[in-house]
């Protein structure tokens, strides 16, 4: 799988279809895989991007330093490496964040831009959960957090299905690219970072923001 030198780190990112380019930027503890079941479809009509944040997937090193400002550097390196003069964003949770805030620095480079399941910032209270939450995890107690983070991840209909939360428990558990507790951590500090909303004087290009019914970290 294709990487490229970004600042301090090895960026893992793939590249399928043809079509204008779209760089599609994974939420908070997520990496490119995230997005496996929108690509397919995607890349039928669009030159698709998905990539490893900073602390996540393939990316090394595996813990490393990371803000909002690094890794909007981290996205135009990549636009840069692949000659992308222009790109659409499409950005999940800490991913739509990051999608604001890279339109923000470059606008002219900007096509469109899908924020999904966020706002244009985060708040106290999401930075407090997710320090919680990397305070509650252990080796010894892994079942049970992932257990704990789906209540934040996924619709009520998702828990009447004992055997399809064991699946996903099991699945998150083996996942040969699972984040580390200490990569985690580093991401939930990060978080303190987009306190700040991106600075628009005028938004030159077209946008759109989702949240479904039953989002509980962005109703």
């Amino acid at each position: 799988m294709p990487t490229i030198h970004a600042n301090d780190i090895e960026l893992h990112y793939q590249r399928v279809g043809t079509g204008s380019p779209v760089l599609l930027l994974a939420g908070m503890a997520s990496d490119s895989a995230s997005w496996q079941p929108v690509v397919a479809p995607l890349s039928k009509h669009f030159e698709v991007f998905t990539l490893d944040n900073r602390c996540t997937g393939r990316t090394q090193p595996a813990n490393a330093k990371t803000s909002k400002d690094l890794m909007i550097k981290d996205v135009l390196a990549l636009a840069d490496e692949c000659n992308l003069e222009r790109f659409t964003l499409v950005g999940h949770s800490m991913g739509a964040m990051l999608a604001w805030h890279v339109a923000a620095t470059a606008p002219e480079r900007v096509s469109g831009l899908v924020a999904c399941s966020a706002a244009m910032n985060t708040s106290h209270a999401r930075i407090e959960l997710f320090e919680t939450l990397a305070r509650l995890r252990t080796d010894l107690n892994e079942a049970d957090w992932f257990r704990l983070l789906f209540q934040f991840l996924f619709s009520p209909g998702f828990f009447t299905d004992s055997k399809q939360i064991e699946f996903a428990v099991q699945a998150s558990m083996g996942y040969p690219y699972k984040q580390s507790l200490q990569a985690f951590k580093t991401q939930a500090q990060a978080l303190k970072t987009f306190l700040d909303k991106p600075n628009f004087e005028s938004l030159p290009f077209p946008a759109l923001t989702l949240t479904g019914a039953n989002d509980v970290l962005f109703p």
